[in-house]
This record gives C-alpha cells, sequence and structure tokens, in this order.
C-alpha cells in the first residue's frame, strides 16, 4: 500500500520553530520558556551543594586517568567508581526532576499546538498525561537501547564466528554489519519520534503507532532534528562556557573540567569556590544557572516542537486524505 500524497507539505522552518508558532505566538513561547527555564533552574539550584560535595575528587580521579590514557597506561578507575557511587544519589534526584520536568513542558506545548489549550497562570502540571509522555519518551530509548544491546551483540558474535574463519570475510560483514546497525540506531529514534505527541493527541500511550507519522517524512524529520539538536547543543555549550568562565575567571577552567589540563581540576575546583564566597561571584554563579537552564528550555522546547509540527502536520493530511 503507498503513502497518500500530502495535501499539505512538510514545512521545514515551522517544524524547527514549532515553538513561536502556536495561536498565542510569542507570548505563549515566551510564558513555556519561563516557567520551564524556573523548573530547570530551581532542580539544578536543590541537587548542586549535594553535588559540589563530591565533585572535586570526581575531577581530580577523572584527571589522574586521562593522564593514564594519554601516557599509555590502563586507567584505574576504582577511585572513579567510589566517588562515583557517592554522587549517585545526587545526580538520580537531578535526572528524575529533569525528566519530570521535560515531560511537563513537552506536554504543555503538544497541548498547544494540537488543541490549543493551555493550563491557567502557569503552563506546566504533572499528571496522568505528563506520566503518559514520559512513558512514550523512555520508551522509545529503551527501544533504541535494546536494539543497540542486541545489535552489537549479534555483529561481535557473527563476524567474530566468520573472522575465525576468514578474517578477510569476517572483516567485510563487520563492517557491513556495522553500517546497518548504525543506520538502524538513526532511524528507530527519529521514526518512533512523534510518540510523545501522539499519545497526547490521542489521549493514550502510542510507541509504535508513531511510524504512521514518520512515514514518508523521514528524510525531513531528521533534517529538523538535525538543525535543533545540533544547534542546542552549541547554544548550551557557549552559555556553560561563559557562565563558567564568569564565575571562575579563568579560561583554562573548562580544560581543567575536561581532564585534559596540566593542573589538577581539584586545585582549580578550590579557587572556584573560594572566589565563590564572594556575594557580587555568587549572584553572577545563580545568573549563570539560570541562563544555561533557558538554553537548556529552548533545546528540549525546539525538540519537542518537531513532533507536535509532526503530528499535526500528519493529522491535517489523514483527515484531508479521507475525501480523497
Amino acid at each position: 500500500m503507498s503513502t497518500p500524497t500530502p495535501i499539505e507539505k512538510f514545512d521545514f522552518s515551522t517544524a524547527i520553530t514549532q515553538l513561536f508558532q502556536t495561536a498565542d505566538g510569542k507570548a505563549f513561547a515566551k510564558r513555556l520558556w519561563f516557567w520551564a527555564s524556573a523548573a530547570y533552574a530551581g532542580a539544578m539550584l536543590l541537587s548542586l551543594p549535594f553535588i559540589v560535595k563530591y565533585y572535586p575528587d570526581l575531577l581530580e580521579a577523572n584527571w589522574h586517568n586521562m593522564k593514564a590514557i594519554v601516557s599509555g597506561e590502563a586507567p584505574d578507575n576504582t577511585a572513579l567508581l567510589t566517588i562515583f557511587a557517592k554522587l549517585l544519589p545526587s545526580y538520580l534526584f537531578l535526572v528524575v526532576c529533569i525528566l519530570a520536568i521535560g515531560a511537563a513542558v513537552e506536554t504543555a506545548l503538544h497541548k498547544k499546538v494540537l488543541f490549543g489549550e493551555e493550563e491557567p497562570r502557569m503552563p506546566l502540571r504533572f499528571g496522568g498525561l505528563q506520566m503518559r509522555v514520559l512513558l512514550a519518551q523512555l520508551s522509545v530509548w529503551f527501544i533504541w537501547f535494546v536494539a543497540y544491546v542486541l545489535g552489537v551483540l549479534v555483529l561481535v558474535l557473527f563476524a567474530g564466528g566468520l573472522g575465525a574463519v576468514s578474517p578477510i570475510l569476517g572483516g567485510i560483514i563487520g563492517l557491513i554489519g556495522f553500517v546497518a546497525l548504525l543506520c538502524l540506531l538513526v532511524f528507530l529514534p527519529i521514526s518512533l519520534a512523534p510518540a510523545a505527541a501522539l499519545s497526547v493527541y490521542r489521549g493514550r500511550l502510542q510507541i509504535m503507532a508513531a511510524r504512521k507519522v514518520s512515514k514518508g517524512i523521514f528524510w525531513n524529520l531528521l533534517g529538523a532534528y538535525l538543525v535543533v539538536v545540533i544547534g542546542g547543543y552549541i547554544l548550551i555549550y557557549v552559555v556553560m562556557s561563559i557562565g563558567v568562565i564568569a564565575v571562575t575567571g579563568d579560561t583554562a577552567f573548562l580544560e581543567a573540567l575536561s581532564g585534559l589540563g596540566k593542573e589538577n581540576p581539584k586545585i582549580a575546583f578550590a579557587e572556584a569556590a573560594q572566589r565563590f564566597k564572594n556575594p557580587l561571584v555568587m549572584f553572577i554563579g545563580i545568573v549563570a544557572i539560570f541562563t544555561y537552564a533557558g538554553a537548556y528550555a529552548i533545546y528540549t522546547l525546539s525538540i519537542s516542537g518537531v513532533g507536535s509540527y509532526a503530528v499535526k502536520w500528519w493529522h491535517g493530511n489523514d483527515e484531508a486524505n479521507q475525501f480523497d
């Protein structure tokens, strides 16, 4: 069965700017962005004191490991894992908060785009509908993870088995299998990406049904997601870099955080902590966190907007095609 010819052409520019294309336009975008930024910043500020407690030790352990790798030695992950275990509760709290906020933010956007509805006063809520959106998000990435694990397992066993018989044949099959797996890992999240928006539209959890939405517009969706993801990462990195430099006063601090600096990052972190005792620097740090949260909110809203537009576009063409 062939895919019906769409009545309305997929609008790439609308897809990547759907946040600003609702009935209220920029007014709604500003409201949702404000509350999303405030929620993300609140979660970061709540978890930050607990993370900072062990973070210098984590940076130091990572620095030692990076030095070992650069020197061609095997890194000792014992210290890293011990410290990470102490950080895990704080990280889990932050991750749960970010996931819940993200589901609330995405649901608010989907409701506005698909139904023109908005919660009074503050657009963010968390209830059954938001839980459904969260389950849709997690389900897509769980499917991706299972495909990745199974794909790697099959590839290693099959190519390895052939390689034992014929190294050349094993290498060729391994290369073909790697490319095929890579294509599958790109195809899956894009084809299922409208799942959350479709779940809001239909009022029940929709995962595999999202393929109906993405059918025929895969390349459009891939291009749209590439633009918003790459653009979002660049924005977040630039904002984070400016914020870190503004707080620490040291352009080399980012290199220290990466574990590739010459100086022990724990020393650089201690110096930054000393500066943070200054009320002005503390204020700058809080502003930096809110700015970072704002950049992250724009990033997540832009990604969600692509799914919103895809379902809205599909709905319009689906209804229209019923009368062709």
